[in-house]
């Protein structure tokens, strides 16, 4: 179902005539777990037939690029390496672009794993920065050594800002929680790099010279994947299948330009 549209536009199949490039985001989206949402895999299809570029966006950094690329296409989306950018990837271009090398991470293996193919060196003693990530193997040891770090005043960056994680039988927590818990432990808040920054869209949009106008953002999340879509000025399409429930979008004042219950109703409007 198609519950509304901004800008008094009407709902036609116009509606998303025009735009060159969609971004994805995937938990919650797509998919949750293991299971494909109804209708996603023919919208990608669908659009991919129209020859409009598809990038998957994801916040969630206890997986890597390789872990996506090899979920997705095993799902039946069929894409490449380079049509996915997460929070890992966007953290890993900003610690580039500031000369930052030595870090203490908190995260995954595979998390960890793609900071070593990039060329970061990890340290306890004298990293330049902590980075945390969505760490399911966090350890109190993990907490201590960071906790240490931090009311050193060694700089303190996170991947991203979400708070659960939608999976087939609900939510688990994510890294919003971990944040929580430093905050109360040393009275820091990290600088976050993934959604709602609009630098996860920004780079790809200018790497591709394709106008933010001409540009969709497909996400269940209000203040992640559509206030990122606001601030960035391209379209904003919220889908109900993942975190935010039609009460929790309308209670919360953001008006978006289309609210659907699903991606399979947004077929309709290309």
């Amino acid at each position: 179902m198609i519950y509304q549209q901004n800008h008094h536009q009407q709902l036609n199949g116009n509606n998303l005539r025009g735009i060159k490039l969609f971004f994805f985001d995937m938990d919650g989206t797509l998919y949750l777990g293991e299971n494909i949402i109804e209708g996603a895999r023919e919208f990608v299809l669908t659009i991919r037939q129209k020859k409009i570029k598809t990038i998957f966006l994801s916040n969630n950094s206890s997986k890597n690029r390789k872990d996506y690329f090899s979920k997705l296409n095993r799902m039946g989306f069929e894409c490449r390496m380079e049509d996915i950018f997460t929070s890992l990837n966007a953290t890993i271009l900003k610690l580039r672009s500031e000369n930052v090398r030595i870090i203490y991470p908190l995260g995954t293996r595979s998390f960890e794993d793609e900071l070593l193919e990039n060329g970061f060196i990890f340290s306890k003693d004298n990293p330049e920065a902590v980075l945390l990530g969505f760490d399911k193997t966090l350890t109190y040891e993990k907490v201590d050594n960071a906790y240490q770090l931090l009311m050193k005043g060694v700089r303190y960056i996170a991947t991203h800002p979400d708070i659960t994680c939608p999976i087939e039988t609900g939510y688990i927590p994510d890294i919003g929680g971990f944040i929580a818990m430093f905050e109360k432990l040393t009275g820091r808040l990290p600088e976050i790099v993934g959604k709602p920054n609009i630098e996860m869209v920004s780079s790809i949009m200018n790497h591709l010279r394709i106008a933010p106008h001409e540009c969709a953002m497909v996400g269940d999340r209000l203040y992640t994947d559509m206030k990122m879509a606001m601030d960035a000025s391209i379209k904003s399409i919220l889908v109900l299948s993942g975190e935010t429930k039609h009460k929790d979008y309308i209670k919360s004042g953001i008006l978006v330009d289309i609210e659907v219950d699903s991606i399979k109703d947004l077929t309709d409007l290309l």
